[in-house]
């Protein structure tokens, strides 16, 4: 079941983080117009607000990997309009991180040299107060599938004040 929220995904397709949130996504089939950002490092803060002009985008979930997501979590943390997240192998310094005011899902590989440690994951999950989940099997893209069907599903709650 494709989630009732379109979804907002910032994602450097010459990872292979980047390219499995794409190919979820896809799968989806709900994507911002404009949304997909392939990102290298440093472009993504000048292109986030071509992705979220002020007032004209619905509520959204957030899909982002890797570095892209601290600085997308940023963009986003006082728009009411992200209703929830879903970040892969997040990076960056956990120092600047704090609580979500959206449900949050942090999906780690399990520990690999190509991908960041679990700790540092688990670090930001908490930091964020958000669900951590070790990924078990090779396929990822089935894996992430009912987590973000699950996701958007709280997405889709209302908001304190919408009632």
């Amino acid at each position: 079941m494709p989630p009732s929220l379109p979804l907002l995904l910032l994602a450097d397709s010459t990872q292979p983080d980047g390219n499995t949130l794409l190919a979820l996504a896809r799968r989806q089939g709900i994507l911002l117009d404009g949304a997909l950002v392939a990102a290298g490092q440093g472009t993504l803060a000048p292109a986030l607000p071509l992705a979220l002009p002020p007032g004209s985008t619905p509520p959204f979930i957030l899909l982002a990997h890797g570095q892209v997501c601290l600085p997308a979590l940023q963009a986003v943390q006082h728009d009411p309009r992200c209703r929830a997240a879903l970040l892969l192998s997040p990076e960056g310094d956990a120092r600047h991180a704090r609580a979500l005011a959206f449900p949050a899902l942090v999906a780690c590989h399990r520990p690999d040299a190509r991908y960041p440690r679990l700790t540092h994951a688990a670090t930001l999950a908490a930091a964020w107060q958000a669900r951590l989940h070790l990924l078990q099997g090779q396929d990822v893209l089935a894996e992430l599938s009912p987590l973000l069907a699950a996701l958007a599903v709280l997405a889709a709650q209302p908001l304190a004040g919408d009632c």
